[in-house]
């Protein structure tokens, strides 16, 4: 069976990365995907976040099974992972503090919370399961993975582990990119329109969990291919600026290095790339 590390090590896109041209930074997309800088900090809510997947992941495959998974093992399934992703991350950076130990205890709620609400155990489908599609146009396939796929009255439903500080605004949901994106290659490989869940869990002192279904048509997933095409044309070009108010800046892994960008005397980054 073909895994994410197979498809990775091939020329791609990735939902990750047209997100983060197209709505996180173009300069960032350039130091990360261009560059291949290293990270000058990476902000522990990255560890945190694999370690919860992993941790849902565990639970998912024990629901497949008719099985739970207890409060202490799916703790100790995030605690395992997440010491050994902040040992592996360079330049980790804690929020003001945060510790480890802190982070797994706030995840030991979050996660009891989400065993509390866990109602998929006769629908599964599959858990981390890998993609690989075709755009029309586009030079790279698209890859990604679904971290679950259920069935629920005959529909199958693309269900997406997310943790936040607070919870969703409502409508945002039917506006998430990587809604569309999922959806649109679930559709290219098996010719039917899925349904997409977000299952959110918020990082509050009482967390809380919400499933917040949406949908996509052929319109969303014409417009979605219009983006990809236009985000790698502007790559092509060479059409990297700095987003000046982005709230994502006070953790960009390259902060020093956008400050100093106005003054690179180099003229590579405006001269169109090959291919």
């Amino acid at each position: 069976m073909v895994t994410m590390a197979d498809l990775r090590k091939e020329p791609h896109w990735s939902y990750s990365a047209v997100n983060c041209y197209l709505n996180i930074c173009s300069l960032q997309y350039y130091f990360r995907y261009i560059e291949h800088a290293e990270a000058e900090q990476v902000s522990a809510v990255l560890p945190f976040g694999r370690a919860f997947h992993a941790a849902a992941s565990e639970q998912a495959l024990k629901a497949g099974k008719g099985e739970c998974l207890t409060k202490p093992e799916i703790v100790d399934v995030f605690a395992s992972c997440f010491k050994v992703e902040c040992d592996e991350t360079e330049n980790l950076k804690f929020k003001h503090g945060d510790t480890v130990d802190y982070l797994i205890d706030k995840a030991a709620d979050m996660l009891d919370e989400l065993l509390a609400r866990w109602c998929d155990f006769n629908n599964l489908i599959g858990v981390a399961v890998p993609f690989k599609v075709e755009i029309p146009g586009l030079s790279k396939p698209l890859i990604g993975e679904y971290d679950l796929i259920i069935r629920e009255l005959s529909y199958p439903v693309i269900v997406d582990w997310k943790t936040a500080a607070s919870s969703w605004s409502p409508g945002k949901a039917d506006r998430d990119l990587q809604a569309t994106c999922f959806c649109y290659a679930y559709n290219q490989e098996h010719r039917v329109n899925p349904y997409f869940r977000f299952d959110v869990v918020t990082k509050t002192k009482e967390p809380k969990f919400c499933q917040l279904y949406t949908e996509r048509n052929a319109d969303a997933f014409a417009r979605f291919e219009a983006i990809v095409l236009a985000v790698e044309q502007a790559v092509k070009a060479g059409i990297f600026l700095p987003a000046e108010t982005s709230h994502f800046c006070g953790d960009c892994p390259y902060a020093s290095r956008c400050k100093s960008w106005h003054h690179k005397q180099t003229r590579s980054m405006f001269l169109p790339l090959a291919g």
